[in-house]
Parts: structure tokens; C-alpha cells; sequence
């Protein structure tokens, strides 16, 4: 298939997942609103009023919210990517298309959520009185480490779930785990040294970092985090690899 055929059919199953999205629905799009207004929400209210949180780190809710975008990001991927094939298993067992398209699709189809938090940050940092510099022309990159820390593992899963179909189930359950060791309310600093190793290699922890670098002027993260980012793309290319490998008994196992 021709490179421009694969991303025309990409394009046309990224519109079609926005339309069984937001088809049928009172608000449409505005729902993309929802998330990161209840987000704002939990993280003014509970953890800055009840849990005093905001005491202790500046700027908390907005230094939460940007924690919370990233991860909204990461395991929105990780979580649709994973199923994308089961939920298609008509088209492939009828369609000889590339299978990759089916997760790629779901995994763009996010960014439009994403945004829309964005826009919100952009507010909270002017409410915040902080500017953006010349440091925002590196957000692009720092969403493609965001999709690459999502969709490395969700193509695993997609592809492991072919002949184990009890891996997807697993899914709510790593996403859970891995918000546990990730700094998505609390700051990297917070993490007891003998225990940074493992930070560190938490690819979506680094792009938090980033993240909080751009929106919220903290310190610029550390180069240790570079191993994250190294273990995603290498995650990345192997799960691309097995995906393509087990292509051609996707159609007779679904």
C-alpha cells in the first residue's frame, strides 16, 4: 500500500471515530469540555482544599491540571489502542487494509480531546500570571512523546489480545498501577532517591515533567529522564515489529 493511500485511510477512520463519538449526542463536541472541567474541578477542590496540597507546591491546580492532561492523554490511548482490533473485528476479518490503522486511528482521534485541555492551560496560565516563552515551540515534541508513551504499550496489548483475550482485561488495572508511580499530583522531587530508578524509566513521567517545564516554569527536567523516553521508542519499534508479525493470523483469531 502506498504511503499516501495508508494515511487517507487513516484520516478516514480518525473521522469516523469522532463521528460514533459525539454522533447522538445533545452537546457534541462540547463534551470534550467535560474531562478537563471536572478535572479542574477535583484537583481545585479536593486536592487543593481538603488535602492542603496547594500549600505546599506554587501554582498547584495548575501544576496538577497539566499532570492530569498528560495522563488523560497517555491512558486514553493506551486503553482504546488496546481494544481498537476486537471492536473492529469485522473489518478485519473482511478487510486486507494494514491492522496498524485501527489503534493509529484511535490514538489521534484523542489528540482532539487533548486540545482542549491545552486551551484550558493556556487560561489557567494566564489566570496564573504566567507567560509563555519561546520554550512552547518544543509542545509538538512533547506531545509526540506523549502519543509514543501511549501507543507503545497499547499496540502490544492489541496485539497480545489476538490470542490471549484476557490481556485487555488487564488494561484498567495497569493504567490504575502505573498512575500510582507516576507523579501526576505530587512532585518528582517527592520520590525518595533509592526509589528514582524506576521515575526515571517511567517514560510518561518525563513527559509530565516537560509538560509542568512549559506550563508551569518549573525546573527544566533532569537528563536522567532520558532513559523513559529511550525504553518508549524501543518499546515502540518492537511493538510495531510483533504487530506486523501477527497480521497475518488477525484475521482467523478475532
Amino acid at each position: 500500500m502506498l504511503k499516501k493511500d495508508f494515511w487517507d485511510l487513516v484520516k478516514v477512520f480518525v473521522w469516523r471515530e469522532l463521528k460514533i463519538k459525539y454522533a447522538q449526542t445533545y452537546l457534541g463536541i462540547f463534551w470534550m469540555l467535560f474531562p478537563p472541567l471536572m478535572a479542574l474541578l477535583v484537583v481545585s477542590f479536593f486536592f487543593g482544599n481538603l488535602m492542603k496540597v496547594s500549600h505546599e507546591i506554587p501554582n498547584y491546580t495548575l501544576f496538577a491540571y497539566v499532570g492530569m492532561l498528560s495522563w488523560f492523554y497517555f491512558s486514553y490511548v493506551v486503553s482504546f489502542s488496546s481494544v481498537s482490533l476486537l471492536q473492529n473485528q469485522e473489518i478485519v476479518q473482511k478487510s486486507p487494509i494494514p491492522r496498524i490503522i485501527f489503534p493509529l486511528a484511535k490514538a489521534i482521534c484523542g489528540i482532539m480531546d487533548l486540545l482542549i485541555w491545552y486551551l484550558l492551560a493556556f487560561i489557567l496560565m494566564l489566570f496564573f500570571d504566567l507567560k509563555p516563552g519561546f520554550t512552547f515551540l518544543l509542545l509538538p515534541f512533547i506531545l509526540v512523546l506523549n502519543f509514543i508513551a501511549g501507543f507503545s504499550i497499547g499496540i502490544w496489548i492489541a496485539a497480545f489480545s489476538i490470542r490471549w483475550r484476557d490481556i485487555y482485561q488487564l488494561v484498567p488495572y495497569i493504567i490504575g498501577f502505573t498512575m500510582l508511580i507516576t507523579p501526576v499530583f505530587y512532585h518528582a522531587n517527592m520520590v525518595p532517591e533509592n526509589l528514582k530508578i524506576f521515575l526515571y524509566f517511567n517514560p510518561i513521567a518525563g513527559v509530565i515533567e516537560w509538560y509542568r517545564y512549559l506550563f508551569v516554569h518549573t525546573s527544566m527536567p533532569i537528563f536522567e529522564f532520558i532513559f523513559g523516553f529511550i525504553f518508549s521508542i524501543l518499546l515502540l519499534v518492537g511493538g510495531i515489529y510483533y504487530f506486523h508479525k501477527q497480521e497475518s493470523i488477525m484475521a482467523e483469531r478475532l
